[in-house]
C-alpha cells in the first residue's frame, strides 16, 4: 500500500488530476458550445493539449518503444511521454508521433511552447526512478529545451526550481516573459497553487503566489493564458460541478476579478483540465474522463454563439426630427391676413416661418412652403418646394412579429441591419427560452405562453481599426395561448 501510494503521488503531480471513481452520465452539449472527441485519442491517458503551428501536441500515457510500465501491487501506473500530430482540421489529424529529442523512459508532462515553436517548457522527473519499489516520492521539476536548425538542444532544469518541491504545468503568455505553473511550495494556500514568475534580462524571476483570488486550499492546476491575457485553471475546489473542473481570471483586471467556473459542457461532474484556447479566445481544446469507459481523452470546442455579454448596444434611431425654416424668407414677418404654412407630406402641417417636425420612419416627403390665408387655409403663395429624402439609419434592426401564439414558428431577421463605420461579419439569436441560432434570417417557436426577450448579436470589423467588435438589441415578444 505504502509503494502504491507513492506511484499515485507521483503521477498525480504530474498528471494532476484527481480521478473520479463515480461511473458519469454524459451530458448533452448546449447549443452555445459544442464539443467534439478527437480521433488521435487512446484507451490510455490522453491530455494536456497545445496546438502549434498546426501541430497538436499532447501528453500520452500510451505504450511505446521508449516508455515503460511500472507495476506496483499489481497495479499498473502509467508512464507519460509528450506526442504530437499534425493538423487536417479543428476534429482530425495524422498519425501521432513521439517527441522523441525529448522524452525519456520516465514521465514527460504538460508543456507550453514559445509563439515561433523555438522553446519548449514541460514537467518531467528531476531524479530517476531506477528500481519499481522506491522509499520516497520523485518530484516534478519544469524543464526548457530550444529548438536549433530544427533540432532539439538538451533539456535543462529553470534556475527557479528548487529540490524538495514539485513544479509542473508550465504556461506561457503570449509575448513569452510570464510563466504561471503549479507547484506545493512552502507557505502555499493549500495543496498545489499557481505561482507566476517573469523572464528579464536572461534569467527567470522567483515564484510569486497568484494569491487567494486564485488559489485555494484543494489544488490548482494546468494554467493556461489566452491572447486576451486571461487565466484558465483546474481545480478540485468545493462547491465545483465535479472532481476537477475549470475556472477562468481576468489577468486584464487584477483587482476587479475573481475567479469563475466555466459552464457546461466544458465542465462536467467527471474532471475537466488542461485547456487551450485559439488566438479567436473561442475556440480550443481541453481534456476530460467524462466518458467512462475511456481515461483522459482530447476534446475540441468550438463556440456557436460567442458571449455578448458585454457587448455594446448601439443607440436605436425611431424618429428623425428636423428644424425647417427658409433663408430667403426667414426675416419676414407674417401679415395680417397671411402666414407661413410648412406641409410635411406625410398629411400633417404645421405653421411659422420656424418649425420642427419629426416623421416616425425613413423614405421620401415632398416638403412645401406656402403663404396662406390664416382663416381659409387657401394658399396665396407657394414659396418653396422640394423632397426630403430621409434614409434608413445605420442601426441594428430585429424584423420580427411583436405577438405571436404557442408553438406556431414565426421568422426573424435582421436585414435591414448596418452600422456606421462597420462591416457586419457574424450574425447571432439568443432566445431567453434557452435557444440559439445564426445567420441573418431565422425561425424560431416558443413552446409556453408569455413575454421573451430575443437578442440580436452581431461580431462587426471596424472599418478604421480593422478590429472585430461586439454589438447587441434585444426586443421583446409576447406568446400567447393557442386558443
Amino acid at each position: 500500500m505504502k509503494n502504491s501510494t507513492v506511484y499515485f503521488l507521483m503521477l498525480f503531480l504530474l498528471t494532476g488530476y484527481i480521478r473520479s471513481q463515480t461511473k458519469l452520465m454524459i451530458a448533452e452539449d448546449s447549443s452555445r458550445i459544442k464539443i467534439t472527441r478527437l480521433n488521435i485519442n487512446s484507451m490510455q491517458s490522453d491530455f494536456g493539449p497545445c496546438l502549434i503551428n498546426d501541430h497538436l501536441f499532447f501528453v500520452s500515457g500510451r505504450p511505446n518503444s521508449v516508455g515503460v510500465v511500472y507495476s506496483t501491487d499489481n497495479n499498473e501506473t502509467e508512464m507519460t511521454d509528450i506526442y504530437f500530430a499534425d493538423k487536417k482540421d479543428s476534429t482530425t489529424f495524422n498519425k501521432t508521433k513521439l517527441l522523441s529529442a525529448i522524452n525519456t523512459k520516465y514521465n514527460e508532462g504538460s508543456m507550453a511552447f514559445g509563439s515561433k515553436e523555438d522553446v519548449i517548457y514541460f514537467s518531467g522527473n528531476d531524479k530517476y526512478i531506477k528500481k519499481a519499489k522506491v522509499s520516497k516520492v520523485n518530484l516534478l521539476k519544469i524543464y526548457s529545451a530550444k529548438k536549433i536548425n530544427n533540432n532539439w538542444t538538451k533539456p535543462e532544469m529553470l534556475s527557479f526550481c528548487k529540490e524538495g518541491f514539485s513544479y509542473c504545468h508550465p504556461a506561457l503568455s503570449k509575448d513569452g516573459n510570464t510563466m504561471v505553473f503549479a507547484s506545493n511550495l512552502e507557505n502555499g494556500f493549500g495543496g498545489m497553487d499557481l505561482y507566476m514568475v517573469t523572464y528579464s534580462n536572461g534569467q527567470w524571476s522567483e515564484p510569486t503566489n497568484l494569491g487567494n483570488k486564485i488559489n485555494s486550499s484543494a489544488n490548482e492546476l494546468f494554467p493556461f493564458i489566452s491572447d486576451d491575457n486571461k487565466l484558465f485553471f483546474s481545480s478540485n475546489r468545493t462547491n465545483g460541478i465535479g472532481g476537477l473542473d475549470l475556472y477562468s481570471f481576468n489577468l486584464n483586471e487584477p483587482f476587479e476579478s475573481e475567479s469563475k467556473i466555466l459552464s457546461s459542457p466544458l465542465n462536467s461532474p467527471a474532471d475537466d483540465f488542461g485547456i487551450w484556447f485559439d488566438s479567436t479566445s473561442e475556440n480550443g481544446y481541453f481534456s476530460t474522463n467524462r466518458i467512462p469507459e475511456y481515461k483522459d481523452d482530447i476534446y475540441y470546442f468550438a463556440t456557436i454563439i460567442p458571449d455578448f455579454s458585454k457587448s455594446e448596444k448601439p443607440l436605436v434611431k425611431n424618429t428623425f426630427c428636423y428644424t425647417f425654416f427658409e433663408e430667403s424668407t426667414l426675416q419676414a414677418n407674417d401679415t395680417n391676413n397671411l402666414t407661413y404654412e410648412w406641409n410635411f407630406g406625410n398629411g400633417q402641417k404645421a405653421r411659422s416661418l420656424k418649425v420642427k417636425h419629426c416623421f416616425a420612419k425613413s423614405g421620401e416627403y415632398p416638403i412645401q412652403l406656402n403663404i396662406v390665408e390664416k382663416n381659409s387655409g387657401e394658399i396665396f403663395y407657394s414659396e418653396a418646394t422640394y423632397t426630403l429624402i430621409i434614409d434608413e439609419p445605420q442601426q441594428l434592426y430585429i424584423n420580427c412579429c411583436d405577438t405571436i401564439t404557442v408553438g406556431k414558428e414565426f421568422g426573424i431577421n435582421a436585414e435591414r441591419s448596418s452600422l456606421k463605420g462597420y462591416d457586419i461579419d457574424k450574425v447571432y439569436w439568443t432566445f431567453s427560452d434557452g435557444k440559439y441560432n445564426r445567420g441573418k434570417s431565422v425561425k424560431h417557436a416558443f413552446k409556453r405562453s408569455g413575454i421573451y426577450t430575443i437578442e440580436l448579436d452581431v461580431i462587426a470589423k471596424n472599418r478604421e481599426t480593422n478590429k472585430f467588435e461586439k454589438f447587441k438589441i434585444e426586443k421583446k415578444i409576447i406568446v400567447l395561448e393557442n386558443t
